[in-house]
């Protein structure tokens, strides 16, 4: 038997009708699609006032919202941001990107950043802060009203997920989404911004089209009547219209997916409640009373420091099964080389590992998972 590590939830039919549309239209970037994506999120999200800005991926919605935080304009070097080191890269990359500088910050038991951490670092040059709901997990973001701080959730792996009964994506922060191959909601990539005013909704939408305040549409109906005009510098940072597609196909199946992942997710703790709860193994999916609904974006182990994760996850890969070593803590990558204290970091960073885990996987194949996992931990006893 051979398990992924992952598989997206694909209704081919669906997604195929919809891409044809954009073929036959020949607005393959740029077109009417995009503004249909951002609907389709806004609407899902149960969210009317909220402004919806499709982008072309996750690690540029975080920038993108870092410049419109300042105003428009790049950060200053001295300009801190607290963000948590156990991310992917893209989280603290993107505060580099647009000009600051992190600052990194622990996680809770739950795997995200909490309150009373991220106060220890608040300086008088904190311009604003990073919360990331990992593996889909929310933050508790009512701690966080209290400061006066501008906020990014980057919401990467959210979507789906609820915070005491409102969807990721529908608070008063700017919050960020990324569609990549591995999110619950993917199309391939891309990313998504939401933001509560209309004035930066509409500067994101300048800024993703080189600046221009003329839609492709608009410059298409007019012809050559119509000039250029660019009030600033911006970049090309759309969305394109055949993975907006994708997205507005997959939506209407979304809830669909996220009760077979919640159900797999729950026979996998069954599972190691069952086999594995003398063996040092941890389940790492802990979901706090606040989360109303969990989108089960990864399933997350963690081991005791009797086993090398190293050695299991290849010892596992070479029995055909999908798995990999946890999220990597981002300060001490060679980029940074940061020597920053973040113990519960350093725990998922050296002790945690994933298993293979999509909507479509079967209990056969879970229960094949977890006996093989099994063995190898009765082999390095």
């Amino acid at each position: 038997m051979k398990i992924p590590l992952g598989k997206p939830y694909l209704k081919e039919e669906a997604a195929l009708e919809k891409i044809k549309e954009v073929l036959e239209s020949r607005w393959i970037s740029g077109g009417p699609r995009i503004k249909e994506f951002e609907d389709c999120i806004q609407e899902y999200n149960n969210d009317p006032e909220g402004y919806y800005v499709a982008v072309a991926n996750g690690t540029v919605a975080i920038e993108m919202g870092l410049l419109a935080i300042n105003g428009g304009k790049r950060l200053k070097s001295t300009d801190e941001v607290i963000v948590p080191s156990w991310s992917w890269v893209a989280s603290g990359f993107a505060v580099n990107n647009a000009g600051g500088t992190p600052v990194w910050c622990d996680v809770n038991e739950y795997g995200v950043p909490y309150i009373e951490d991220i106060k220890s670092r608040i300086t008088p040059n904190t311009k604003a802060i990073i919360l990331v709901h990992q593996m889909g997990i929310p933050c508790d973001l009512d701690a966080f009203k209290e400061l006066d701080i501008p906020i990014i959730e980057d919401s990467a792996c959210a979507l789906g997920s609820e915070y005491k009964g409102k969807k990721i994506g529908n608070s008063d922060n700017i919050v960020t989404y990324s569609f990549q191959a591995r999110k619950c909601l993917t199309t391939g990539e891309g990313g998504m911004i939401v933001v509560r005013d209309k004035d930066t909704a509409e500067w994101l939408k300048s800024y993703r089209a080189f600046g221009t305040n003329i839609s492709p549409l608009a410059r298409d109906k007019a012809k050559f009547l119509l000039k250029e005009q660019f009030d600033f510098i911006g970049n090309n940072l759309k969305m394109a219209d055949i993975p907006c597609a994708l997205g507005i196909s997959q939506i209407r199946f979304f809830d669909e997916e996220v009760e077979l992942r919640s159900e797999a997710g729950e026979y996998y703790n069954y599972l190691i409640n069952e086999n594995l709860k003398d063996y040092g193994v941890s389940i790492g999916n802990i979901v706090p009373d606040y989360c109303t609904r969990y989108n089960w974006q990864n399933f997350h182990l963690i081991l005791d420091d009797k086993y090398n994760r190293d050695q299991v996850v290849d010892l596992l890969r070479k029995r055909n099964i999908g798995c990999k070593w946890d999220i990597q803590a981002i300060h001490v990558e060679p980029a940074y080389n940061d020597n920053t204290d973040l113990p519960q970091t350093m725990k998922y960073h050296n002790n945690g590992m994933w298993l293979g885990f999509y909507a479509e996987i079967t209990r056969e194949e879970q229960e094949y998972v977890i006996n093989n996992l099994k063995e190898i931990l009765d082999e390095l006893k």
